[in-house]
């Protein structure tokens, strides 16, 4: 009879399933399909609901809106939905080599929104984990007529966050596809706030813990100000990129021969929101860095008074230790000269008359020499 695998060896055996990197989001379900492939999402070459379009337009309303995303993309799934969905090789070669600047590009079917997030995924080891904040990673959007085609990083969860929003809309006829492109773009810009919250709650613990902080506290708390700096520069950093990106979108959307490519009505209302926003965040993010700024200031300068004042005390206690020196030093003198092999005076006389006479003049020449000293405040 033949013997059975043992079901640890079985399952390691069984071919794993590839993981779903290709989702496919309507808005007529609102349910995400998702597959491993390109050819598995669309099985049977169905693709009608994302027809090529020779160039963007003005959408017709209540038409369903489709969304693509594709996670983790290799060169090879960027060439694919490429050559189906007639994306420029411009925009293929940015994707697939994963440049990292942020921008708008505009092309005569669709636009391209190019953004860097956070993305919570594991690091590899040896990476910059001191600051305590997830890698930049890039996403990039494409807006067609009647659809969105998203290649994003792993470890973000923008996609399935709006695409709860979009299910929870409560007048559906305003979704269209530069609608899904504003969801996405506020949805990144929120996800700076919680760092952004942090650092606020972690400046305010520093400020209060400055002035009250002994010596050993004040060498633990700089470093922790350094990190908090270098956290603060890096959201700026990130978050102005933004600022640059948005300003220019809008500006081309309200620009008066503007291309039909471009959003309009309430959508600019609601890329305003979004320019607030950033604009609320990156005072805040000034405001806290000025805040760690002075606390840094002011612990550095507490540090500063601190080792004077340890300075201070050493120096008093070596002066008073080279007065005690000077005035031992004429004892030892007398004492290593009676030490000599040679005639001492009164080492004829008996009894210790002579001992006794000679130790109370170096007493007496003491308590002279200190009182003297004492008089002058140098002990």
């Amino acid at each position: 009879m033949a013997m059975q695998e043992p079901p640890e060896k079985a399952s390691l055996l069984m071919p794993q399933a590839p993981h779903a990197r290709f989702s496919f989001f309507s808005s007529d379900t609102k349910q995400a399909i998702n597959a491993s492939s390109w050819a598995s999402l669309f099985p049977e070459g169905n693709q009608d609901v994302i027809f090529q379009e020779t160039q963007k337009a003005r959408p017709e309303p209540r038409r369903p809106v489709w969304w693509i995303d594709v996670h983790e993309a290799t060169e090879e799934d960027v060439g694919i939905v490429a050559q189906a969905l007639s994306i420029h090789p411009l925009t293929a070669e940015d994707i697939a080599i994963r440049e990292p600047r942020e921008k708008v590009d505009v092309f005569k079917n669709y636009y391209l929104i190019s953004f860097q997030t956070l993305a919570s995924a594991s690091r590899p080891a040896g990476s910059a984990d001191r600051l305590g904040m997830p890698p930049p990673a890039e996403m990039y959007i494409l807006v067609f007529q009647y659809g969105v085609v998203t290649f994003s990083p792993s470890g973000c969860s923008h996609v399935s966050r709006v695409q709860n929003r979009i299910r929870k809309m409560h007048d559906p006829s305003i979704l269209c596809s530069d609608w899904i492109c504003y969801a996405l773009i506020d949805d990144i810009v929120d996800s700076f706030e919680p760092f952004t919250r942090a650092a606020e709650a972690e400046s305010q613990a520093i400020e209060d813990q400055v002035f009250i902080a002994r010596i050993d506290d004040v060498k633990e708390l700089i470093p922790q100000v350094d990190i908090l700096r270098k956290k603060i520069t890096h959201i700026v950093r990130s978050l102005h990129g933004k600022v640059d990106v948005l300003n220019g979108f809008v500006k081309r959307c309200q620009a008066p021969d503007k291309l039909p490519v471009f959003p309009d009505g309430d959508l600019l209302m609601y890329l305003g929101d979004v320019q607030d926003h950033l604009v609320t965040t990156l005072s805040s993010l000034a405001h806290i860095d000025e805040i760690i700024g002075r606390s840094q200031a002011n612990c550095l300068a507490q540090l500063s008074a601190t080792n004077l004042r340890i300075s201070l005390t050493i120096n008093s206690a070596m002066s008073k230790v080279t007065v005690l020196a000077t005035i031992f030093v004429p004892c030892h003198l007398v004492t290593g000269m009676f030490g000599m092999n040679i005639y001492v005076p009164g080492q004829d006389t008996p009894g210790l008359s002579w001992f006794f006479g000679i130790v109370g003049v170096f007493v007496a020449f003491m308590i002279i020499c200190m009182g003297m000293a004492a008089k002058f405040k140098l002990l």
